[in-house]
């Protein structure tokens, strides 16, 4: 971060006794000339670093500024509001600012030797003389808007209501958002910014780590377009003061049953926790309330049957495939293993035994009928280590691991029956010991 742009003049600082006594200004004034009422709209601090960073991005670098009103006011000023960005000319009359000299076009600093507010510094042209473009008719309404609400942040307000503001313009921010169907996700998405700074400014988390990025003004700003309203509209006063009560059950049960009926419009999944996050609260504190826990416990026992009656269905699937497979490896006298069963219809042996319990219970019936030889066959250790011994010189001819995992399927036998064997453990610990000596 640059020193200079933390030296800007119109950042809030303490008003000194001496230079208030030789400027002859009343320190309210004093204070009327910075960005003192804005951050304090905002509940936010004072630190120049910090103020630096909420305003990244929303004010100029250097002076704008519009002739007509250098030309007609006597003695001349330069207003607070042409320095931010959103504002694309004068309302007064309807002119783009200029942010440079017409006669040499050098850009204006924000600090002069020598204050003359209607002379570039460079050439020493009238300023006042300038010719500026008239805006264009489509952001004659935003322009308008989008004054009047600096006008309101740069005057002092009413009632400041200090730390509690920030939380203040969270809820007022979240009841409009829920009330326009829009999910955190999507405004995110609108602002071209991530999920957590719609979560700062609904108040839901503050961020304070490193990692994450810090709101600005000017995420306000797009914010409160996205919903449709000025942000005099969304700071009023009475709005602010009327959220100083605690909601009550009946207003989260709504908002509540809002956030439920907004996605099931977008054929989102409902769950507690996605109902708190679209009502900008956690989920435990949620249900802290009897009845919104009610309804939470309600469409979780909804989600659960869903997920079941998926489960039904894919297991419905698995049974059409296992079917086939059974009756196969039987005309061919194969032993029937529910590992390698599993194996061929891209399954492991233990999910299938802990997730579907209608497959366990088919094989064991297919065993408990005796319709063929559904058990492994017995093999006695000579055959067991003949078996395994081919197998690993076919792994190590296609340069594949030597594992259980990789050999039974190629053997035909359980992994019980390879565990259990004293020589095929040895054979296996003997190809480990080669391999590690080769990586050595």
């Amino acid at each position: 971060m640059r020193l200079g742009s933390l030296k800007c003049p119109d950042y809030p600082a303490p008003a000194s006794p001496g230079l208030v006594q030789i400027a002859n200004v009343p320190v309210a004034r004093w204070l009327d000339m910075t960005f003192f009422h804005l951050v304090q709209r905002f509940g936010r601090s004072m630190h120049p670093i910090a103020l630096h960073k909420f305003l990244a991005g929303s004010i100029s670098s250097t002076l704008r500024y519009c002739p007509m009103c250098l030309a007609e006011h006597t003695p001349a000023y330069y207003s607070l509001l042409w320095r931010f960005l959103v504002l694309p000319g004068c309302l007064e009359h309807a002119v783009c600012f200029l942010d440079q000299c017409c006669h040499c076009g050098s850009p204006l600093p924000l600090l002069r030797r020598i204050p003359q507010l209607t002379t570039c510094p460079t050439c020493q042209g009238d300023l006042s003389t300038c010719k500026a473009s008239p805006l264009s008719s489509y952001v004659l309404e935003p322009t308008y808007k989008y004054t009047n609400d600096l006008k309101m942040f740069l005057a002092p307000g009413l009632r400041p209501l200090e730390k509690e503001q920030a939380k203040l313009i969270g809820k007022r921010f979240q009841l409009l958002r829920l009330q326009r169907g829009l999910l955190i996700p999507e405004v995110a998405s609108l602002m071209g910014r991530e999920t957590s700074i719609v979560l700062h400014i609904d108040s839901v988390r503050m961020f304070r780590h490193s990692g994450v990025k810090q709101v600005r003004l000017h995420d306000y700003v797009r914010y409160a377009d996205i919903l449709g309203y000025s942000l005099c509209e969304i700071f009023d006063e009475t709005s602010l003061q009327d959220l100083l009560m605690p909601a009550s059950e009946e207003q989260l049960l709504e908002q509540a049953e809002q956030a439920i009926h907004q996605l099931k419009a977008r054929s989102k999944p409902i769950l507690p926790g996605t109902i708190a996050d679209l009502m900008a609260m956690s989920k435990s504190r949620l249900k802290r309330y009897p009845r919104i826990k009610k309804l939470l416990n309600k469409w979780e026992q909804e989600r659960k049957r869903e997920r079941f009656l998926l489960g039904s269905k894919r297991e419905d699937t698995l049974i059409k495939q296992i079917e086939p497979i059974l009756q196969q490896l039987e005309a061919c006298g194969e032993p029937l293993v529910l590992e390698r069963v599993c194996h061929l219809v891209g399954l492991t042996y233990r999910w299938t035994i802990r997730k579907y319990p209608r497959i366990k219970a088919l094989f064991q019936e297919y065993q408990k009928n005796g319709c063929g030889p559904w058990r492994a066959p017995r093999v006695d250790e000579e055959t067991k280590v003949r078996e395994v011994q081919a197998a690993i010189n076919w792994l190590l001819s296609h340069g594949e691991p030597i594992t259980l995992r990789r050999i039974r399927p190629i053997v035909k036998l359980t992994y019980y029956q390879l565990r259990t064997s004293p020589r095929v453990k040895a054979l296996l610990a003997q190809y480990r010991e080669k391999r590690q000596g080769e990586v050595f």
